[in-house]
């Protein structure tokens, strides 16, 4: 009798516990929803707000009257009354919807750059290409400060080299003689250096781990891996850093640091259409996870002497403009999509498909990944954007949505504040 009586009151006792947990979970669901209720409704409010607003502020067409460009401030900031972009970010976060985008706006963008090719020695033995050569040569500080002092033009410093070339034991007894046990340190003190020289570094250093980008974001205001493909190529059997999934991992871990990142595809290398639509949905789904891909590059193989790929055909300019008006499709709205314009004869179709930046545009340095084709000149190419209707533009490496949003460190932050307008743009 004892024995059923004490089953029985523990019976009922864990029936009342379990009533207690259900009801307290219930006050939690109905708080929850009550909250996300009236965030949902103030959100639907400001945007039904902010379109008022924004729609009473809009000419019948956009137009820019003067060469700069000095009412682009409506392509992103269109806001003149009310709550803008900042207010909005500090009460909701990262807010795209609200953000005009670039891609919908008749703007063209680039940035003035500095390349600077910290070294050529790379783990990666690519069919296609040219720029590898295992010296086990590393630029040391002074040339990276004789470089940026002749660049007084640029704002970007684009640190490009070889991937993990500390792999290479010859490589390491360099890289000791100028002080240093680690390559990834040595690169965030020559990003530092240029900080601190008023440049804003945009960082392309292959793979790296999570932790790896977390060293150098502080001193970055972007950083960039191509993810090429996102299928496996015979063009990159020799390369481990080229396997799609340590790439994806890559561009994702600096999605969840919050580095504002520019990705793209090389087109030509062996693919087919098919993969190309790929590699752009695995781009695009990345990006809706995390909200930090500032821009796409779609990238034309160009045939290299000496290289395995030295007798292929490059792809046409029809190809180039069909993946540019597929990768328009794919991607979201807030990502833009760039081509190179030293690596193509005629931009005019690209721009009609839907390409809004041309990327970095060096007046000091040469392209050094592709040398044989030198950079057009800025008037140049604001020639051949106005002729077609639209606005150059100059860009941080940081792109305008981001400066505003406040995607950047402690550490470049006065340099970005100084370098930028109240549109985020470069100020001129």
């Amino acid at each position: 009798e004892g024995f059923k009586d004490f089953v029985s009151k523990m019976w009922a006792g864990l029936k009342l516990l379990v009533t207690k947990i259900s009801n307290i979970t219930k006050k939690i669901v109905v708080k929850m929803v009550f909250m996300f209720n009236n965030v949902a409704k103030k959100a639907k409010a400001l945007k039904k707000s902010w379109r008022k607003t924004a729609k009473a502020n809009r000419p019948e067409k956009v137009r820019f009257e003067d060469k700069e460009g000095e009412k682009i401030a409506l392509a992103v900031y269109c806001v003149s009354t009310g709550l803008g972009i900042n207010d909005m970010s500090e009460q909701f976060g990262i807010m795209n919807n609200f953000v005009i985008n670039l891609s919908t706006m008749e703007i063209v963008t680039f940035s003035r750059n500095v390349f600077i090719p910290l070294t050529r020695t790379c783990r990666n033995s690519c069919a296609y290409c040219g720029f590898r050569k295992n010296d086990y040569r590393i630029m040391a500080p002074q040339n990276v400060k004789t470089l940026l002092l002749r660049a007084k033009n640029a704002v970007e410093a684009l640190f490009t080299f070889g991937e993990k070339p500390d792999v290479y034991s010859q490589f390491r007894r360099n890289l000791r003689k100028l002080g240093y046990t680690s390559f990834i340190e040595y690169v965030r003190d020559m990003n530092k250096l240029a900080v601190s020289m008023g440049f804003l570094p945009h960082t392309n250093a292959g793979v790296l781990d999570y932790s790896e980008l977390r060293t150098l974001k502080p001193y970055n205001a972007s950083m960039g891996l191509m993810l090429e493909q996102a299928v496996e190529l015979e063009c990159h059997a020799n390369s481990p850093g080229k396997k799609p999934e340590v790439r994806i991992k890559t561009i994702k871990n600096a999605g969840k640091l919050q580095i504002p990142f520019t990705t793209g595809i090389l087109i030509g290398i062996g693919e087919s259409k098919y993969d190309r639509a790929y590699s752009l949905e695995v781009i695009a789904d990345i990006h809706k996870s995390y909200g930090h891909i500032q821009e796409v590059i779609i990238q034309n193989f160009t045939p290299k002497p000496n290289t395995p790929m030295e007798g292929w055909k490059p792809p046409s300019l029809e190809e180039m403009v069909e993946t540019v008006k597929i990768a328009r499709d794919i991607l979201p709205s807030d990502v833009t999509i760039q081509v190179p314009p030293n690596l193509v004869k005629d931009l005019t179709p690209l721009l009609k498909a839907g390409a809004r930046d041309l990327g970095g545009i060096s007046e000091v340095t040469p392209d050094f990944i592709n040398p044989e084709h030198p950079w057009p000149s800025i008037e140049e190419l604001r020639y051949v954007v106005e002729r077609n209707g639209f606005v150059l533009k100059e860009r941080l490496p940081i792109y305008p949505k981001f400066v505003i949003l406040g995607w950047f460190s402690d550490e470049i932050g006065e340099v970005v504040r100084s370098k930028s307008d109240e549109s985020g743009f470069r100020r001129i």
